[in-house]
């Protein structure tokens, strides 16, 4: 009963998608279309936890979120499945099960000592509705919300008993579109105006997905209970709260995992090295390489914002494996970590760890054009030219009588013929600089017994120029107008699920003259939030 009517409601919202899309040619200027947007795999299981921390259950894996420009919480993919319906619902069930496991559970989600009586049974049913309903929904249910819900919870009481009514009502609540959906309910603008301000609870929601991949705290729903969400002062002061506090990091890291394309570190390829790359390579290893890059990310951002130092600070938070690949010392406990400074030779920021340099490398060799291309393609925000058909794009094999070659000189006798040297002088550019790492990210002086040729140079970048290192380039790609102007557009799409819209060139301009001013991540998330783009909605954009 519950998945076939949970089904009919997931088809409906997509339906919706398409009418959100349609609204795009009426766009006031200034501010983009508001599309209908599911929480993605990672927001949906964080807000689970943030609703019942103290419920631990094995759940079954969601589908996958499909990509979109590297992110994957972006409206127009999120068309929901059967299977994924599905799993709503077992998910739904596992922790309404948990949390009405007996009677003292039940008392505890309800917040009701006694329904003993019709009466009582009656007002702890509502009282439940509501406060439940409220934390799920995001905000609180109005009057024939709570009626209706009131009616099935008595529906089921009547079926079965009271402690069934709860679990079947946490269990549909869980996977209701309400729930799943970011559904922004608020009133229509006035008659002619295009424009409507999104109300406080559905604003709370777009601060807390942003900020903590989560749902409100207790704290952001009493503000826009109050409606303290009103003005961009106030949205600024509570989003300088929330980045304070440390669920902060869960959206940094959403953000930069995906902009760096750190999660190629556990696809498939990366599971194994090479015995010649690194004969101790497992898949435990390119999950302590990620988890490395996520603390680094994590703790610098929390602590400073500072966008520099994500590309140029050697801190390092390592465990016995990651310490390994480094050669710096490590914690004597499995399991442990601590933390350390990289050589600052050879390490300087997120371009020159494990999760990167793997992520962006073959099993048994480095690759300069998939590295340079990774810096156009996701630093730049540009996409390089397609190869020419029938052109060879295997890794380029030493040939036995040939003696000693280094990858880099394979690379540039393939790259030799007047088609391919075009693109490649960009994007080997580019990826001769990161040489110094093999393809397990192992920093290394020699290559194959031929010294290591790390000298390249930067291209369309903004600070053009020769370089020798990845080490240089990090610092160059700090100062970068065109980087920076990137990473902008790129928070913006991750914040607002969906590119950047024509209408907002003006914005998107204003935001990355201010970041270019004062370099800090922190400080362009608290002016992205308070600005009119995200505060308001064209009408119509959602039911």
């Amino acid at each position: 009963m519950l998945g076939s009517s949970i089904k009919r409601r997931c088809a409906f919202v997509a339906s919706l998608l398409v009418v959100a899309a349609s609204s795009c040619t009426e766009v006031p200027r200034g501010v983009g279309p508001s599309p209908l947007r599911r929480l993605s795999n990672g927001e949906y299981l964080r807000s689970l936890q943030a609703l019942f921390p103290t419920v631990h259950v094995p759940v079954p894996a969601l589908p996958e979120d499909n990509v979109v420009a590297g992110f994957d919480n972006q409206a127009e993919s999120q068309q929901p499945t059967d299977v994924r319906v599905a799993r709503y619902e077992t998910i739904a069930s596992l922790y309404a099960t948990v949390l009405t496991e007996d009677a003292a559970a039940v008392r505890a989600i309800t917040g009701c000592d006694d329904w003993s009586t019709p009466q009582r049974a009656d007002a702890c049913a509502r009282s439940f509705i509501a406060r439940v309903g409220e934390r799920v929904f995001r905000r609180p249910l109005d009057d024939a919300e709570a009626s209706r819900w009131a009616l099935r919870f008595h529906a089921w009481e009547t079926s079965v008993d009271f402690e069934a009514a709860v679990r079947l009502t946490l269990t549909a609540l869980l996977q209701a579109p309400q729930f799943i959906y970011r559904l922004e309910l608020e009133p229509l603008a006035p008659t002619g105006e295009r424009l409507a301000r999104v109300d406080d609870a559905a604003l709370a929601t777009r601060l807390s997905t942003l900020l903590w991949q989560s749902g409100p705290d207790d704290a952001l729903r009493e503000a826009a209970r109050q409606g303290r969400l009103s003005t961009a002062e106030r949205v600024r002061a509570e989003a300088s709260r929330m980045l304070a506090d440390p669920r902060a990091k869960a959206g940094y890291w959403a953000f930069h995992r995906a902009w760096f394309g750190l999660d190629r570190a556990r696809s498939d390829e990366h599971a194994a090295r090479t015995a010649e790359v690194d004969p101790g390579w497992t898949d435990r290893t390119s999950a302590a390489a990620l988890d490395e890059s996520r603390r680094f990310i994590e703790n610098t951002l929390f602590e400073t914002g500072s966008f520099r130092a994500l590309f140029e600070s050697p801190r390092a938070w390592v465990d016995q494996e990651t310490a390994r690949l480094y050669g710096v010392p490590g914690p004597t406990q499995r399991g442990a970590v601590v933390e350390v400074t990289l050589p600052s030779d050879q390490r300087a920021g997120i371009l020159t760890r494990i999760a990167f340099l793997a992520g962006h490398s073959h099993r048994g060799a480095t690759s300069p054009p998939i590295r340079g291309n990774a810096v156009f393609v996701r630093l730049f925000c540009e996409l390089p030219n397609s190869p020419p058909p029938n052109v060879d794009t295997s890794p380029p094999t030493q040939s036995p009588d040939a003696g000693a070659q280094s990858n880099r000189a394979l690379f540039e006798a393939r790259t030799q013929p007047a088609a391919c040297r075009g693109c490649h002088r960009a994007l080997d550019g580019i990826g001769f600089g990161f040489e110094r790492y093999n393809a397990a990210g192992i920093y290394q002086s020699l290559d194959r017994g031929v010294p290591v040729d790390s000298r390249g140079e930067l291209l369309r970048s903004g600070v053009d120029g020769p370089f020798d290192g990845a080490v240089e380039l990090s610092r160059l790609l700090a100062r970068s107008s065109v980087v920076a102007s990137c990473l902008v557009r790129q928070w913006v799409r991750f914040a607002m699920g969906r590119a950047p819209h024509e209408v907002e060139h003006s914005w998107v301009e204003s935001l990355t003259r201010r970041f270019s001013a004062h370099g800090s991540e922190r400080e362009l998330l608290l002016d992205l939030v308070s600005s009119a783009s995200f505060r308001y909605r064209p009408v119509g954009d959602q039911p």
